[in-house]
Order: structure tokens, then C-alpha cells, then sequence
């Protein structure tokens, strides 16, 4: 378990898997989401929980709400290469009746204090749909650093778009988040 301040986050539970697969499968969910615009079948979801783990260069976690325990949604790492020391975090809040609370942002957080001070990256990208305002202002806020767009990679509906990708370097993070007097 690796606790932020409003959440905490868990190794993946299959028992999960069904509603992680309904939230992924919820037009105003994955409305803005870089994956999950084709339904999920059980089987894929099964793969997916099966594909996971450091082998695969991918740690994701569900979240949960420190208050309560409820599991509202997942974030994680992947493509993460520990010798070039750099990775590309991702996170879907599912539980609409947690958005906007603050969850989202500290698992992000918290997610990055793992990247950073236990596997010891370098760097973390994060991507974003150019049109996601709530994101590309919440990225900024933290302390992610625009580092260009990826014009017009995904068609969606009806039109190409482009993914803003922000990035965050280990020294930032530790200026940002760390205490400075440790």
C-alpha cells in the first residue's frame, strides 16, 4: 500500500476487474482517455490484468479513497525503462462521484513519489487530449511541463486529435513535493 493524503493506492485485484472494465466502457469516462473508445470485452480485461507487472515495464495500482476504502479508479506507470530511467504515468478516476475532489490530482502525486523515490526515474511524461481542460490545467497545477503535441494521432468522434504531452523531471519533483530541509 502507498498512501497520499485523500487516497491510497493498492497492487491490482482481479475482483475489480469487472468494474474498472464498466467504467473503461462509460462514454463520459473514457470520453477524454487515450485508450477504451472500443468496448472492453471480460476477456480483454483478463489479458490486461494478466500483461501486468514490472516484467512488462508497467506498476498500476487501484486507487481508493483513505476515508473510506472505496476504489474509484486506477493509475499507473508504464513503459518504464529503468536505464534510461524515465516512464509515462496514465490514471482514469471512474467513479464519477469522485471526480473532482482532489482524488485524481494526489494519486498523481503519489503515484510520481513512487516513480521517482523508489524506482529512481529520471523523468515521467503524462498525455492528455488537446480538448481535456480539466487535465491540461490539473498537469500544469502539479508542476508538469508542456513538452509538445502529438498532432492529430487519434480519430474521435468524427475528427483527428492531438495529445498534449507534459513531462516532469526527478529534480522538479523534489523541488515541488520534497521536503527541502530533509
Amino acid at each position: 500500500m502507498i498512501r497520499g493524503d485523500k487516497i491510497y493506492l493498492t497492487e491490482l485485484d482481479r475482483a475489480n476487474a469487472e468494474t474498472i472494465r464498466a467504467w473503461l466502457n462509460d462514454p463520459e469516462v473514457h470520453r477524454f482517455l487515450l485508450v477504451g473508445h472500443v468496448p472492453i470485452t471480460r476477456e480483454e480485461e483478463q489479458r490486461y490484468y494478466d500483461s501486468q507487472g514490472p516484467a512488462s515495464g508497467c506498476y498500476n495500482f487501484e486507487i481508493h479513497v483513505a476515508a473510506d476504502g472505496r476504489y474509484i479508479g486506477n493509475v499507473g506507470l508504464k513503459d518504464v525503462n529503468l536505464v534510461h530511467r524515465h516512464g509515462e504515468i496514465g490514471i482514469v478516476v471512474g467513479d464519477r462521484d469522485s471526480w473532482g475532489k482532489g482524488y485524481g490530482a494526489d494519486a498523481i502525486v503519489t503515484c510520481l513519489r513512487f516513480a521517482f523515490l523508489t524506482l529512481g526515474l529520471h523523468s515521467v511524461c503524462i498525455k492528455t487530449d488537446e480538448r481535456h481542460e480539466r487535465a491540461l490545467e490539473l498537469y500544469r497545477r502539479l508542476g508538469f511541463v508542456p513538452a509538445g503535441v502529438e498532432r492529430e494521432c487519434i480519430y474521435r468522434e468524427g475528427r483527428f486529435t492531438g495529445h498534449v504531452v507534459f513531462d516532469m523531471l526527478e529534480d522538479e519533483y523534489r523541488s515541488l513535493y520534497c521536503n527541502k530541509s530533509a
